[in-house]
């Protein structure tokens, strides 16, 4: 008998008992189901934390001073220990073509008279010519453009303001795009910027600002984004004497963010390497992604294998009921060894029908696993869009099933088939055919 007769003959056996079929297959199912939704929910939370980090911005490292771990005096504050603009620039300036910075600092709040005599705030803050190339920051920008690298050079009058900032001055974002506006600063001074780009508050921030709640738009204070340049004329500070709580450091084709962390390293390492206090750390958003992905791989892998122990439960079920069949199917026996069957063909058949109700049960466990996974995201959309809507245009939910934890769970069922389905097949096989025969 060949191996595909065998096979033939496994279906049809599963066919005559489906019920006791499917209770023997159930464990498997179980088992395989679990390890599916389990594995499918940890790669699914690992793709919607990567593709949200991807759309929230662009990839860079935020350097900053911090204590030293050794350091247990008081802090002194002096202009070596600090971050300024000079030693960005420095960085910058040792690297180009290959590095690249981004910074923003508050300027001053502002009150200002729209054109209908009612007064209302902002705040202006000084951004760097790529402070708006992020993905999400760009999306935002719903008319114009925002403050790029020629205004910031050229220390220009520019800004961009949002369309509450539109409604509260001018009634209105049409044609607000070329007006130039004078801000009444707290400092006692003025500033005239003209506005060339118009952005839109996302869901998060008009929650944060309660645009949404607030009765009367005027009791908003919206922001106001402006060159850095212009800001430092405006305060009339150099970029030695302008410090910097954290700066932005991104990298161009040319480079990666471990030749990037060697330049900063190599860059600061002198400047602070006899400073007993300070030192410069760089913090590193992928790094974190990627420890994170890690801890969410090892709890799926560890729940994965205790969920997987339910198969050896369904294994044993499976040889129980291998034992029954045989013991049904004596006589079946008897009659294949009298008209010359072997006993391995005797094996085999018994082992191969082992296996393929092993491999139905996981494969229809692999398609609930996978089922389980494409509902519980629905539900954590559904929540997500009912509970949370200001954060739902960040997060990206995506259903992953992981395609090498399916393989495994297949092969894994077969394994058990194998396992479990050996000695009641050895049994069956070894089986005088005369008491075969006479068995009642």
């Amino acid at each position: 008998m060949n191996f595909l007769e065998s096979i033939k003959m496994a279906f049809s056996s599963l066919a005559i008992n489906k019920l006791r079929s499917f209770l023997t297959m159930l464990g498997i199912i179980i088992g395989i189901s679990a390890v599916i939704t389990i594995t499918t929910i940890g790669n699914s939370i690992s793709k919607t934390l990567s593709s949200t980090f991807d759309q929230l911005g662009d990839v860079k490292l935020t350097i900053y001073p911090e204590i030293r771990d050794d350091y247990e005096g008081k802090y002194p504050d002096t202009d070596d220990d600090t971050l300024t603009l000079e030693k960005v620039q420095g960085l910058v300036a040792q690297h180009p073509g290959e590095l690249t910075y981004s910074c923003n600092d508050l300027y001053d709040a502002a009150d200002i008279v729209n054109e209908n005599g009612e007064t209302f705030s902002a705040v202006l803050l000084g951004v760097s010519g790529d402070y708006f190339d992020p993905p999400q920051l760009k999306k935002q920008i719903v008319q114009g453009r925002a403050p790029n690298n020629a205004d910031n050079e050229g220390k220009r009058h520019t800004c961009i303001v949002s369309d509450v900032f539109c409604e509260q001055y001018f009634g209105s974002t049409d044609n607000a795009l070329g007006k130039t506006i004078k801000f009444e600063l707290k400092r006692n001074a003025n500033i005239s910027l003209t506005i060339v780009g118009i952005m839109e508050y996302t869901e998060l921030e008009k929650s944060e600002m309660k645009i949404n709640t607030t009765k009367n738009k005027l009791d908003i204070m919206t922001y106001v984004f402006f060159p850095y340049n212009t800001m430092l004329e405006a305060k009339g500070l150099s970029p030695k004497e302008t410090i910097l709580h954290s700066a932005q450091i991104g990298w161009t084709s040319s480079c990666d963010s471990e030749t990037a962390k060697k330049y900063i390293n190599d860059y600061f390492e002198p400047i602070y390497r006899n400073n007993e206090v300070w030192r410069m750390n760089i913090y590193d958003e992928q790094e974190e992604m990627g420890m994170i992905t890690t801890v969410l791989n090892v709890i799926t892998i560890a729940i994965s294998i205790i969920a997987a122990i339910s198969l050896i439960v369904g294994g044993v079920g499976v040889m129980n009921i291998m034992l029954v069949s045989i013991l049904e199917r004596t006589r079946e026996i008897g009659v294949r060894k009298a008209l010359g069957a072997l006993n391995g063909d005797i094996r085999s058949q018994f082992v191969v029908e082992a296996v393929i109700i092993c491999l139905t049960g996981g494969t229809i466990g692999v398609l609930i696993g996978v089922l389980n996974g494409v509902l519980l995201s629905k539900v954590a959309a559904l929540l997500l869009n009912n509970m949370a809507a200001e954060y739902a245009e960040y997060i990206t939910l995506s259903v992953q099933p992981s395609i090498p934890a399916i393989i495994i769970s297949l092969a894994f069922s077969m394994l058990t088939g194998l396992i479990f389905g050996y000695y009641p097949a050895k049994r069956a096989g070894n089986m005088n055919p005369i008491d075969a025969l006479r068995y009642e």
